[in-house]
């Protein structure tokens, strides 16, 4: 008598479930629900109860069967929640430049990929001075997802308007897309709506001008000093970027808010850098 084939029953069992891990940024989430005010300011500080749910069922339409084991939230202001799987990683609030996220972040995800515990990692961010810790997860065998807005669904479109927050989208195993109306419904406080309009129409050339400006009243010793400090720091001298927002905001007539404060720090390095590849003058 022939015995039964046993495959059918060992393919057709649920495939095992996987264990991941989200490291949120608080200013990012709140920039992607566009939940800042029309002056660029925070607004209301960000509900963090029902994070967890939509999290968990965007990774779940993603990866499939995916167990949320935890949320690292990063804010430079303690909002004294209590919220179970959820810690909360406070970070000084004069990290304008993100630098201070960006080493927390990657530590995290380093301890993560070490303790070879979980499957999956979900990042909520769009700098991408994370690539490199990215790249290092994914070599050890993890699942590197990033999440964002809809806006990551038209990739042609997004790598013109921002090359930067594109390439981190790229580098990923996942994109997980939240739409921003979904996110500002869990993060927002009761009564608290998100912002209608984003950046300004023309905000770049604006901007640009403001970094001209900048550029021309710099000695040549200056531009020769950021040059060469530039590459290193992946980012902008902290009196340099105090200088710049600064004159943005006098411009603009308002604070910047997060996508314009990043725009400008691109356009200066990407002035300052591309200078530096220009040939003597004759």
């Amino acid at each position: 008598m022939d015995h039964p084939d046993k495959s059918f029953h060992r393919s057709s069992s649920p495939a095992p479930l996987g264990r991941a891990v989200a490291l949120l940024d608080a200013r990012y989430l709140r920039w992607i629900a566009k939940l800042e005010d029309h002056d660029g300011a925070s607004g209301a500080a960000l509900s963090r109860e029902r994070l967890n749910e939509l999290v968990q069922q965007a990774l779940q339409r993603s990866l499939g069967r995916m167990a949320l084991l935890r949320i690292y939230w990063y804010a430079d202001s303690d909002d004294r929640l209590v919220c179970n799987d959820q810690t909360l990683r406070l970070l000084p609030s004069a990290d304008t430049d993100g630098s201070a996220l960006v080493r927390q972040l990657t530590a995290d995800v380093q301890a993560l990929v070490s303790g070879g515990r979980v499957d999956a990692i979900l990042i909520g961010s769009d700098d991408d001075r994370l690539l490199a810790v990215m790249e290092s997860a994914k070599l050890a065998g993890l699942t590197v997802c990033v999440l964002a807005d809809e806006r990551a669904q038209a990739m042609p479109r997004l790598m013109q308007q921002d090359p930067n927050w594109a390439r981190l989208l790229r580098e990923a195993d996942r994109r997980v897309i939240v739409r921003s109306g979904e996110l500002a419904h869990a993060l927002a406080g009761q009564g608290h709506a998100p912002a209608d309009d984003g950046p300004a129409d023309g905000f770049e050339e604006t901007l640009m001008t403001v970094v001209k400006a900048w550029w021309d009243e710099l000695t040549d010793d200056d531009r020769e000093g950021l040059r060469d400090e530039l590459p290193e720091l992946r980012g902008l001298p902290p009196e340099v970027d105090r200088d710049l927002l600064l004159r943005g905001k006098n411009v603009m007539g308002r604070a910047l808010n997060f996508h314009e404060k990043r725009v400008l720090r691109s356009q200066a390095r990407d002035v300052t850098l591309a200078t530096s590849a220009e040939p003597p003058a004759a």
